[in-house]
Protein backbone atom coordinates (compact mmCIF):
# COMPACT_ATOMS: atom_id res chain seq x y z
CA UNK A 1 0.00 0.00 0.00
CA UNK A 2 1.31 3.50 -0.82
CA UNK A 3 0.62 6.83 0.81
CA UNK A 4 -1.53 9.29 -1.13
CA UNK A 5 0.58 11.63 -3.33
CA UNK A 6 0.91 15.19 -2.06
CA UNK A 7 -1.02 16.52 -5.04
CA UNK A 8 -4.27 15.62 -3.25
CA UNK A 9 -3.51 18.15 -0.47
CA UNK A 10 -6.53 17.11 1.59
CA UNK A 11 -5.45 19.48 4.36
CA UNK A 12 -6.83 22.32 2.20
CA UNK A 13 -10.36 20.94 2.42
CA UNK A 14 -12.90 22.21 4.94
CA UNK A 15 -14.11 18.82 6.25
CA UNK A 16 -14.19 19.34 10.02
CA UNK A 17 -17.93 18.73 10.37
CA UNK A 18 -17.90 15.57 8.25
CA UNK A 19 -14.86 14.10 10.03
CA UNK A 20 -16.27 14.80 13.48
CA UNK A 21 -19.52 13.08 12.52
CA UNK A 22 -17.64 10.14 11.02
CA UNK A 23 -15.47 9.66 14.13
CA UNK A 24 -18.54 9.83 16.36
CA UNK A 25 -20.15 7.02 14.35
CA UNK A 26 -17.00 4.85 14.52
CA UNK A 27 -16.65 5.48 18.27
CA UNK A 28 -20.23 4.38 18.79
CA UNK A 29 -19.71 1.20 16.76
CA UNK A 30 -16.89 -0.10 18.99
CA UNK A 31 -17.84 1.98 22.04
CA UNK A 32 -14.37 3.56 22.09
CA UNK A 33 -13.35 6.33 24.46
CA UNK A 34 -11.32 8.37 22.00
CA UNK A 35 -11.25 8.74 18.22
CA UNK A 36 -8.41 10.18 16.10
CA UNK A 37 -8.09 10.83 12.38
CA UNK A 38 -4.50 11.20 11.13
CA UNK A 39 -4.08 12.63 7.63
CA UNK A 40 -1.14 11.48 5.51
CA UNK A 41 1.35 14.13 4.43
CA UNK A 42 4.04 12.74 2.10
CA UNK A 43 5.69 16.17 1.97
CA UNK A 44 6.93 15.63 5.55
CA UNK A 45 6.70 11.81 5.43
CA UNK A 46 4.37 11.80 8.42
CA UNK A 47 0.78 11.47 9.54
CA UNK A 48 -0.64 14.67 10.97
CA UNK A 49 -3.47 14.85 13.48
CA UNK A 50 -6.55 16.25 11.76
CA UNK A 51 -9.44 15.46 14.11
CA UNK A 52 -9.72 14.24 17.72
CA UNK A 53 -12.84 13.36 19.73
CA UNK A 54 -12.90 12.41 23.40
CA UNK A 55 -9.55 13.91 24.43
CA UNK A 56 -7.67 17.19 24.59
CA UNK A 57 -3.97 16.53 23.95
CA UNK A 58 -1.62 19.38 24.83
CA UNK A 59 1.04 18.66 22.21
CA UNK A 60 0.17 19.11 18.53
CA UNK A 61 2.58 16.47 17.21
CA UNK A 62 0.75 13.14 17.35
CA UNK A 63 2.82 9.92 17.52
CA UNK A 64 2.33 8.20 14.16
CA UNK A 65 4.24 4.92 14.49
CA UNK A 66 1.06 2.86 14.83
CA UNK A 67 -0.39 4.63 11.79
CA UNK A 68 2.64 3.67 9.70
CA UNK A 69 2.48 0.10 11.01
CA UNK A 70 -1.16 -0.17 9.89
CA UNK A 71 -1.01 1.06 6.28
CA UNK A 72 -0.13 -2.34 4.84
CA UNK A 73 -2.82 -4.13 6.88
CA UNK A 74 -6.59 -4.34 6.66
CA UNK A 75 -6.54 -3.15 10.25
CA UNK A 76 -4.18 -3.21 13.24
CA UNK A 77 -5.22 -4.23 16.76
CA UNK A 78 -2.72 -3.31 19.46
CA UNK A 79 -2.84 -4.29 23.16
CA UNK A 80 0.88 -4.42 23.98
CA UNK A 81 1.58 -1.75 26.63
CA UNK A 82 5.07 -1.14 25.21
CA UNK A 83 3.57 -0.26 21.82
CA UNK A 84 0.92 1.92 23.46
CA UNK A 85 3.17 3.87 25.82
CA UNK A 86 4.09 6.72 23.44
CA UNK A 87 0.47 7.37 22.48
CA UNK A 88 -0.59 7.06 26.13
CA UNK A 89 1.94 9.68 27.21
CA UNK A 90 0.86 12.03 24.41
CA UNK A 91 -2.81 11.77 25.40
CA UNK A 92 -1.98 11.76 29.14
CA UNK A 93 -4.48 8.93 29.37
CA UNK A 94 -4.18 5.23 30.18
CA UNK A 95 -4.66 3.16 27.02
CA UNK A 96 -5.66 -0.53 26.99
CA UNK A 97 -6.05 -1.04 23.26
CA UNK A 98 -6.02 0.75 19.91
CA UNK A 99 -7.76 -0.16 16.67
CA UNK A 100 -6.05 1.36 13.60
CA UNK A 101 -7.95 1.25 10.29
CA UNK A 102 -6.39 2.78 7.15
CA UNK A 103 -8.63 5.07 5.07
CA UNK A 104 -7.97 3.88 1.53
CA UNK A 105 -9.11 4.84 -1.96
CA UNK A 106 -7.87 2.90 -4.99
CA UNK A 107 -4.90 1.50 -3.07
CA UNK A 108 -3.84 4.94 -1.85
CA UNK A 109 -3.76 5.65 1.89
CA UNK A 110 -5.45 8.95 2.69
CA UNK A 111 -5.09 8.64 6.43
CA UNK A 112 -5.66 6.37 9.43
CA UNK A 113 -8.53 6.13 11.92
CA UNK A 114 -7.42 5.30 15.46
CA UNK A 115 -10.07 4.19 17.99
CA UNK A 116 -8.77 4.02 21.55
CA UNK A 117 -10.00 1.83 24.42
CA UNK A 118 -12.60 -0.08 22.45
CA UNK A 119 -15.25 -2.27 24.07
CA UNK A 120 -16.18 -4.35 21.00
CA UNK A 121 -13.42 -5.73 18.77
CA UNK A 122 -15.88 -7.81 16.71
CA UNK A 123 -17.20 -4.62 15.08
CA UNK A 124 -14.04 -4.08 13.00
CA UNK A 125 -15.67 -4.99 9.68
CA UNK A 126 -18.33 -2.33 10.23
CA UNK A 127 -15.63 0.28 10.92
CA UNK A 128 -13.83 -0.81 7.74
CA UNK A 129 -16.97 -0.19 5.72
CA UNK A 130 -17.18 3.28 7.21
CA UNK A 131 -13.54 4.03 6.34
CA UNK A 132 -14.11 2.98 2.73
CA UNK A 133 -17.03 5.42 2.56
CA UNK A 134 -14.84 8.09 4.13
CA UNK A 135 -12.11 7.48 1.53
CA UNK A 136 -14.61 7.93 -1.29
CA UNK A 137 -15.98 11.06 0.33
CA UNK A 138 -12.52 12.57 0.86
CA UNK A 139 -11.47 12.02 -2.75
CA UNK A 140 -14.81 13.28 -4.08
CA UNK A 141 -14.44 16.38 -1.91
CA UNK A 142 -10.91 16.87 -3.19
CA UNK A 143 -11.99 16.61 -6.83
CA UNK A 144 -14.76 19.13 -6.18
CA UNK A 145 -12.22 21.41 -4.49
CA UNK A 146 -9.81 21.08 -7.45
CA UNK A 147 -12.65 21.66 -9.92
CA UNK A 148 -13.58 24.86 -8.13
CA UNK A 149 -9.92 25.92 -8.11
CA UNK A 150 -9.68 25.23 -11.84
CA UNK A 151 -12.84 27.22 -12.49
CA UNK A 152 -11.52 30.13 -10.45
CA UNK A 153 -8.13 30.07 -12.13
CA UNK A 154 -9.60 29.77 -15.61
CA UNK A 155 -11.89 32.71 -14.86
CA UNK A 156 -8.84 34.74 -13.83
CA UNK A 157 -7.05 33.58 -16.96
CA UNK A 158 -9.93 34.64 -19.22
CA UNK A 159 -10.11 38.04 -17.53
CA UNK A 160 -6.35 38.45 -17.95
CA UNK A 161 -6.46 37.53 -21.66
CA UNK A 162 -9.11 40.19 -22.09
CA UNK A 163 -6.94 42.77 -20.33
CA UNK A 164 -3.74 42.20 -22.30
CA UNK A 165 -5.44 43.35 -25.49
CA UNK A 166 -5.22 46.88 -24.07
CA UNK A 167 -1.47 46.93 -24.81
CA UNK A 168 0.30 46.66 -28.15
CA UNK A 169 3.83 46.65 -26.69
CA UNK A 170 5.13 43.04 -26.49
CA UNK A 171 7.30 43.52 -23.40
CA UNK A 172 4.41 45.15 -21.52
CA UNK A 173 2.24 42.12 -22.33
CA UNK A 174 4.99 39.68 -21.29
CA UNK A 175 5.54 41.50 -17.98
CA UNK A 176 1.81 41.35 -17.29
CA UNK A 177 1.92 37.63 -18.06
CA UNK A 178 4.79 37.00 -15.62
CA UNK A 179 2.96 38.87 -12.86
CA UNK A 180 -0.30 37.05 -13.56
CA UNK A 181 1.15 33.53 -13.61
CA UNK A 182 2.91 34.22 -10.29
CA UNK A 183 -0.48 35.06 -8.78
CA UNK A 184 -2.32 32.16 -10.41
CA UNK A 185 0.25 29.57 -9.31
CA UNK A 186 0.73 31.13 -5.87
CA UNK A 187 4.44 31.52 -6.58
CA UNK A 188 6.93 34.14 -5.48
CA UNK A 189 8.10 35.10 -8.98
CA UNK A 190 8.19 34.17 -12.66
CA UNK A 191 10.91 34.78 -15.25
CA UNK A 192 10.99 34.61 -19.03
CA UNK A 193 14.24 33.58 -20.72
CA UNK A 194 15.12 33.95 -24.40
CA UNK A 195 17.83 32.08 -26.28
CA UNK A 196 20.58 34.25 -27.70
CA UNK A 197 21.14 32.75 -31.13
CA UNK A 198 24.88 33.41 -31.45
CA UNK A 199 26.00 32.08 -28.06
CA UNK A 200 23.11 29.80 -27.12
CA UNK A 201 23.02 31.45 -23.68
CA UNK A 202 19.70 31.96 -21.88
CA UNK A 203 19.00 35.67 -21.34
CA UNK A 204 16.61 36.65 -18.55
CA UNK A 205 14.32 38.93 -20.54
CA UNK A 206 11.38 39.66 -18.21
CA UNK A 207 10.96 39.02 -14.48
CA UNK A 208 8.03 39.65 -12.17
CA UNK A 209 10.37 40.15 -9.20
CA UNK A 210 10.45 43.47 -7.38
CA UNK A 211 14.16 43.76 -8.24
CA UNK A 212 13.58 42.97 -11.93
CA UNK A 213 15.86 45.82 -13.04
CA UNK A 214 18.75 44.10 -11.25
CA UNK A 215 18.25 40.65 -12.75
CA UNK A 216 16.86 41.35 -16.22
CA UNK A 217 19.37 40.80 -19.05
CA UNK A 218 21.32 38.40 -16.82
CA UNK A 219 23.03 35.74 -18.93
CA UNK A 220 22.86 32.07 -17.93
CA UNK A 221 25.72 30.37 -19.85
CA UNK A 222 24.76 27.68 -22.31
CA UNK A 223 24.59 24.25 -20.70
CA UNK A 224 24.17 25.61 -17.17
CA UNK A 225 21.07 25.76 -15.02
CA UNK A 226 17.67 24.11 -15.07
CA UNK A 227 16.48 26.62 -17.66
CA UNK A 228 19.13 25.58 -20.16
CA UNK A 229 18.22 21.91 -19.64
CA UNK A 230 14.64 22.80 -20.52
CA UNK A 231 15.78 24.81 -23.56
CA UNK A 232 17.92 21.90 -24.77
CA UNK A 233 15.35 19.13 -24.26
CA UNK A 234 11.97 20.89 -24.47
CA UNK A 235 10.94 19.06 -21.27
CA UNK A 236 8.76 20.46 -18.52
CA UNK A 237 10.61 20.14 -15.20
CA UNK A 238 9.49 20.43 -11.57
CA UNK A 239 12.22 20.80 -8.94
CA UNK A 240 10.72 21.16 -5.48
CA UNK A 241 14.09 21.53 -3.77
CA UNK A 242 16.82 23.09 -5.90
CA UNK A 243 19.47 22.27 -3.28
CA UNK A 244 19.02 18.61 -4.20
CA UNK A 245 19.34 19.18 -7.96
CA UNK A 246 22.86 19.61 -9.33
CA UNK A 247 21.49 21.32 -12.45
CA UNK A 248 20.52 24.41 -10.44
CA UNK A 249 22.55 27.51 -11.28
CA UNK A 250 22.43 30.22 -8.60
CA UNK A 251 23.95 33.05 -10.63
CA UNK A 252 20.76 35.13 -10.59
CA UNK A 253 20.38 34.70 -6.82
CA UNK A 254 24.01 35.72 -6.34
CA UNK A 255 23.43 39.21 -7.77
CA UNK A 256 20.28 39.84 -5.73
CA UNK A 257 18.79 39.23 -2.30
CA UNK A 258 16.68 36.35 -3.53
CA UNK A 259 16.74 32.65 -2.64
CA UNK A 260 15.36 30.17 -5.14
CA UNK A 261 13.88 27.12 -3.42
CA UNK A 262 11.65 25.47 -6.03
CA UNK A 263 11.20 25.81 -9.79
CA UNK A 264 8.64 24.84 -12.41
CA UNK A 265 10.22 25.30 -15.85
CA UNK A 266 8.62 24.97 -19.31
CA UNK A 267 9.90 25.73 -22.80
CA UNK A 268 8.55 28.26 -25.30
CA UNK A 269 7.95 26.71 -28.71
CA UNK A 270 7.54 28.82 -31.85
CA UNK A 271 7.27 28.37 -35.60
CA UNK A 272 9.49 30.46 -37.83
CA UNK A 273 7.41 32.21 -40.48
CA UNK A 274 9.13 33.35 -43.66
CA UNK A 275 7.61 35.30 -46.50
CA UNK A 276 7.28 33.22 -49.64
CA UNK A 277 7.31 29.90 -47.79
CA UNK A 278 4.40 27.50 -48.24
CA UNK A 279 2.04 27.34 -45.30
CA UNK A 280 2.52 24.42 -42.93
CA UNK A 281 6.15 23.78 -43.88
CA UNK A 282 7.78 25.41 -40.82
CA UNK A 283 9.00 23.31 -37.89
CA UNK A 284 8.65 24.19 -34.22
CA UNK A 285 11.73 25.48 -32.46
CA UNK A 286 12.52 26.42 -28.88
CA UNK A 287 12.93 30.18 -28.52
CA UNK A 288 12.99 30.48 -24.75
CA UNK A 289 11.68 29.21 -21.46
CA UNK A 290 9.51 30.13 -18.51
CA UNK A 291 10.46 29.59 -14.86
CA UNK A 292 7.93 29.88 -12.04
CA UNK A 293 9.84 30.18 -8.80
CA UNK A 294 9.09 29.28 -5.17
CA UNK A 295 5.65 27.78 -4.72
CA UNK A 296 4.27 29.51 -1.64
CA UNK A 297 2.18 26.64 -0.24
CA UNK A 298 3.22 23.06 -0.83
CA UNK A 299 4.64 21.83 -4.11
CA UNK A 300 3.92 22.47 -7.77
CA UNK A 301 1.01 20.39 -9.07
CA UNK A 302 -0.25 19.02 -12.38
CA UNK A 303 -2.66 21.96 -12.51
CA UNK A 304 0.31 24.32 -12.15
CA UNK A 305 2.06 22.56 -15.04
CA UNK A 306 -1.04 22.89 -17.23
CA UNK A 307 -1.37 26.62 -16.50
CA UNK A 308 2.36 27.21 -16.98
CA UNK A 309 2.25 25.49 -20.37
CA UNK A 310 -0.75 27.63 -21.38
CA UNK A 311 1.16 30.79 -20.45
CA UNK A 312 4.31 29.54 -22.20
CA UNK A 313 2.30 28.97 -25.36
CA UNK A 314 0.77 32.44 -25.12
CA UNK A 315 4.16 34.03 -24.44
CA UNK A 316 5.62 32.26 -27.48
CA UNK A 317 2.73 33.56 -29.56
CA UNK A 318 3.31 37.12 -28.31
CA UNK A 319 7.01 36.87 -29.15
CA UNK A 320 6.38 35.30 -32.55
CA UNK A 321 3.72 37.87 -33.40
CA UNK A 322 5.99 40.69 -32.24
CA UNK A 323 8.86 39.33 -34.34
CA UNK A 324 6.63 38.94 -37.39
CA UNK A 325 5.14 42.38 -36.82
CA UNK A 326 8.57 43.96 -36.48
CA UNK A 327 9.79 42.24 -39.62
CA UNK A 328 6.69 43.29 -41.55
CA UNK A 329 6.92 46.78 -40.07
CA UNK A 330 10.57 47.02 -41.14
CA UNK A 331 9.68 45.78 -44.61
CA UNK A 332 6.79 48.24 -44.77
CA UNK A 333 9.03 51.14 -43.75
CA UNK A 334 11.74 50.04 -46.17
CA UNK A 335 9.21 50.05 -49.00
CA UNK A 336 7.94 53.47 -47.95
CA UNK A 337 11.52 54.67 -47.68
CA UNK A 338 12.23 53.47 -51.20
CA UNK A 339 9.11 55.24 -52.43
CA UNK A 340 10.10 58.49 -50.75
CA UNK A 341 13.66 58.19 -51.97
CA UNK A 342 12.22 58.16 -55.46
CA UNK A 343 10.06 61.19 -54.62
CA UNK A 344 12.98 63.07 -53.06
CA UNK A 345 15.13 62.25 -56.10
CA UNK A 346 12.76 64.32 -58.24
CA UNK A 347 14.27 67.37 -56.50
CA UNK A 348 18.08 67.34 -56.22
CA UNK A 349 17.86 69.72 -53.23
CA UNK A 350 15.64 67.42 -51.14
CA UNK A 351 17.67 64.22 -51.24
CA UNK A 352 17.12 62.27 -47.99
CA UNK A 353 14.76 65.00 -46.79
CA UNK A 354 11.88 62.65 -45.96
CA UNK A 355 14.09 60.27 -43.98
CA UNK A 356 15.55 63.14 -41.95
CA UNK A 357 12.13 64.67 -41.21
CA UNK A 358 10.98 61.24 -40.03
CA UNK A 359 13.97 60.94 -37.67
CA UNK A 360 13.42 64.46 -36.28
CA UNK A 361 9.70 63.82 -35.73
CA UNK A 362 10.50 60.63 -33.80
CA UNK A 363 13.04 62.51 -31.67
CA UNK A 364 10.41 65.14 -30.81
CA UNK A 365 7.90 62.41 -29.96
CA UNK A 366 10.33 60.74 -27.56
CA UNK A 367 11.11 64.01 -25.80
CA UNK A 368 7.38 64.63 -25.39
CA UNK A 369 7.02 61.12 -23.87
CA UNK A 370 4.41 60.13 -26.41
CA UNK A 371 3.19 56.50 -26.54
CA UNK A 372 4.97 53.96 -28.72
CA UNK A 373 2.01 53.76 -31.10
CA UNK A 374 2.01 57.53 -31.68
CA UNK A 375 5.78 57.65 -32.24
CA UNK A 376 5.45 54.87 -34.81
CA UNK A 377 2.82 56.96 -36.60
CA UNK A 378 5.12 60.01 -36.49
CA UNK A 379 7.92 57.96 -38.06
CA UNK A 380 5.69 56.98 -40.98
CA UNK A 381 4.04 60.40 -41.19
CA UNK A 382 7.43 62.10 -41.34
CA UNK A 383 8.57 59.67 -44.02
CA UNK A 384 5.47 60.25 -46.16
CA UNK A 385 4.82 63.93 -45.51
CA UNK A 386 5.92 64.95 -49.03
CA UNK A 387 4.50 61.94 -50.88
CA UNK A 388 2.10 64.30 -52.68
CA UNK A 389 5.06 65.73 -54.64
CA UNK A 390 4.73 62.64 -56.81
CA UNK A 391 1.84 64.53 -58.45
CA UNK A 392 3.83 67.77 -58.99
CA UNK A 393 5.51 68.28 -62.40
CA UNK A 394 9.28 67.65 -62.38
CA UNK A 395 10.06 70.94 -64.09
CA UNK A 396 8.59 72.82 -61.09
CA UNK A 397 10.34 70.70 -58.46
CA UNK A 398 13.70 70.95 -60.23
CA UNK A 399 13.44 74.63 -61.12
CA UNK A 400 16.52 76.49 -59.82
CA UNK A 401 15.14 80.02 -60.21
CA UNK A 402 12.33 81.78 -58.33
CA UNK A 403 8.93 80.12 -58.76
CA UNK A 404 6.00 82.02 -60.28
CA UNK A 405 2.72 82.54 -58.39
CA UNK A 406 1.11 79.76 -60.45
CA UNK A 407 4.00 77.42 -59.72
CA UNK A 408 3.75 78.14 -56.00
CA UNK A 409 0.04 77.30 -56.10
CA UNK A 410 0.94 74.05 -57.81
CA UNK A 411 3.41 73.26 -55.05
CA UNK A 412 0.76 74.10 -52.41
CA UNK A 413 -1.31 71.20 -53.74
CA UNK A 414 1.11 68.47 -52.62
CA UNK A 415 -0.29 67.98 -49.04
CA UNK A 416 -3.79 67.32 -50.40
CA UNK A 417 -2.45 65.11 -53.19
CA UNK A 418 -0.50 63.07 -50.63
CA UNK A 419 -3.56 62.79 -48.38
CA UNK A 420 -5.74 61.53 -51.25
CA UNK A 421 -3.12 58.95 -52.24
CA UNK A 422 -2.52 57.56 -48.75
CA UNK A 423 -6.09 57.62 -47.41
CA UNK A 424 -6.80 54.70 -49.73
CA UNK A 425 -4.25 52.59 -47.84
CA UNK A 426 -6.28 50.63 -45.29
CA UNK A 427 -3.57 50.34 -42.61
CA UNK A 428 -2.65 54.03 -42.71
CA UNK A 429 -3.23 55.59 -39.29
CA UNK A 430 -5.02 58.87 -38.70
CA UNK A 431 -1.92 60.61 -37.35
CA UNK A 432 -0.04 59.69 -40.52
CA UNK A 433 -2.72 61.24 -42.71
CA UNK A 434 -2.87 64.39 -40.58
CA UNK A 435 0.92 64.74 -40.70
CA UNK A 436 0.75 64.53 -44.51
CA UNK A 437 -2.01 67.08 -44.97
CA UNK A 438 -1.12 69.47 -42.10
CA UNK A 439 2.67 69.75 -42.11
CA UNK A 440 2.51 73.14 -43.85
CA UNK A 441 -0.25 74.53 -41.59
CA UNK A 442 0.72 77.27 -39.11
CA UNK A 443 -0.74 78.23 -35.73
CA UNK A 444 -1.62 81.76 -36.92
CA UNK A 445 -3.61 80.41 -39.89
CA UNK A 446 -1.07 81.49 -42.49
CA UNK A 447 -0.26 77.97 -43.64
CA UNK A 448 -1.69 75.76 -46.35
CA UNK A 449 -3.63 73.92 -47.80
CA UNK A 450 -6.52 74.26 -45.31
CA UNK A 451 -5.60 77.45 -43.46
CA UNK A 452 -6.00 75.75 -40.07
CA UNK A 453 -5.05 77.66 -36.92
CA UNK A 454 -4.31 76.88 -33.25
CA UNK A 455 -5.85 73.71 -31.88
CA UNK A 456 -7.32 72.89 -35.28
CA UNK A 457 -3.88 71.53 -36.16
CA UNK A 458 -3.19 68.07 -34.78
CA UNK A 459 -0.14 67.28 -32.64
CA UNK A 460 1.20 65.07 -35.45
CA UNK A 461 0.85 68.00 -37.88
CA UNK A 462 2.65 70.35 -35.48
CA UNK A 463 5.52 67.93 -34.85
CA UNK A 464 6.16 67.15 -38.51
CA UNK A 465 5.91 70.88 -39.34
CA UNK A 466 8.78 71.67 -36.91
CA UNK A 467 10.82 68.72 -38.18
CA UNK A 468 10.21 69.77 -41.81
CA UNK A 469 11.15 73.43 -41.26
CA UNK A 470 14.28 72.54 -39.31
CA UNK A 471 15.60 70.17 -41.97
CA UNK A 472 14.79 72.69 -44.69
CA UNK A 473 16.76 75.38 -42.83
CA UNK A 474 19.90 73.24 -42.42
CA UNK A 475 19.78 72.05 -46.05
CA UNK A 476 20.94 73.75 -49.23
CA UNK A 477 18.18 75.22 -51.35
CA UNK A 478 18.25 76.88 -54.81
CA UNK A 479 17.57 80.26 -53.21
CA UNK A 480 19.97 79.99 -50.22
CA UNK A 481 22.70 77.91 -48.62
CA UNK A 482 22.23 75.71 -45.56
CA UNK A 483 22.13 77.33 -42.12
CA UNK A 484 24.23 76.06 -39.20
CA UNK A 485 22.05 74.30 -36.58
CA UNK A 486 22.29 77.18 -34.08
CA UNK A 487 21.02 79.65 -36.66
CA UNK A 488 18.26 77.25 -37.64
CA UNK A 489 17.15 76.89 -34.02
CA UNK A 490 17.14 80.69 -33.69
CA UNK A 491 14.72 80.84 -36.66
CA UNK A 492 12.50 78.17 -35.05
CA UNK A 493 12.36 80.07 -31.76
CA UNK A 494 11.46 83.26 -33.65
CA UNK A 495 8.31 81.50 -34.90
CA UNK A 496 7.63 79.43 -31.79
CA UNK A 497 4.32 80.17 -30.13
CA UNK A 498 2.63 81.98 -33.01
CA UNK A 499 3.48 79.99 -36.17
CA UNK A 500 5.19 76.84 -34.85
CA UNK A 501 4.37 74.87 -31.71
CA UNK A 502 6.75 76.00 -28.95
CA UNK A 503 6.77 72.68 -27.07
CA UNK A 504 7.75 70.86 -30.26
CA UNK A 505 10.58 73.33 -30.94
CA UNK A 506 11.85 72.92 -27.38
CA UNK A 507 11.64 69.13 -27.63
CA UNK A 508 13.69 69.15 -30.84
CA UNK A 509 16.27 71.41 -29.19
CA UNK A 510 16.46 69.11 -26.16
CA UNK A 511 16.99 66.06 -28.37
CA UNK A 512 19.75 67.89 -30.25
CA UNK A 513 21.50 69.10 -27.09
CA UNK A 514 21.43 65.62 -25.52
CA UNK A 515 22.99 64.04 -28.58
CA UNK A 516 19.92 61.94 -29.33
CA UNK A 517 19.36 63.80 -32.60
CA UNK A 518 22.01 63.12 -35.21
CA UNK A 519 22.14 65.53 -38.15
CA UNK A 520 23.17 64.48 -41.63
CA UNK A 521 26.84 64.97 -42.39
CA UNK A 522 28.60 66.67 -45.30
CA UNK A 523 26.69 69.92 -45.08
CA UNK A 524 28.18 73.17 -46.28
CA UNK A 525 27.35 75.91 -43.78
CA UNK A 526 28.09 79.51 -44.80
Amino acid sequence: MTVLPYRYQLQNLDLDTELNTFLDVCKDITEAEIGLFLLSNPDTMSFQLNTVIGAHPQASRCPDKLAWDSINEDYLWVEDPNQLSELSQWLEHQIHNVLCVPVIHKEKTLGVIQLINNTYIDKVSTVQKQTRLLGQHLVSSYHLYESNRWSGRLQQLLEFIGNISASLVPDEILRMMMEQISLLLDAEAASLFLIEENSGDAILHISSRADHRVVENYRVPRGKGIINHVLATGETIIVNNVDQDNRHFNGVDAISNFETQSILAVSLQSHRIELGKQRGTSKPRTIGGLEIINKMNGEFTKMDVSLAEIFASQAATVLQTATLYNEMDDLYKQLLGSLMHAVDAKDPYTERHSKSVSEYAVAIGHELNLPYEVINQLEIGGLLHDVGKIGIPDDILKKSSILTREEYHEIYRHPKIGYKIMQKVQLMGGDVLRAIVEHHERLDGSGYPLGLRGDEISLAGRIVAVADVFHALISNRPYRTAMPPEAAFAELYNEAGFRLDKSCVEALRKAYDSGKLKLSENRNYF
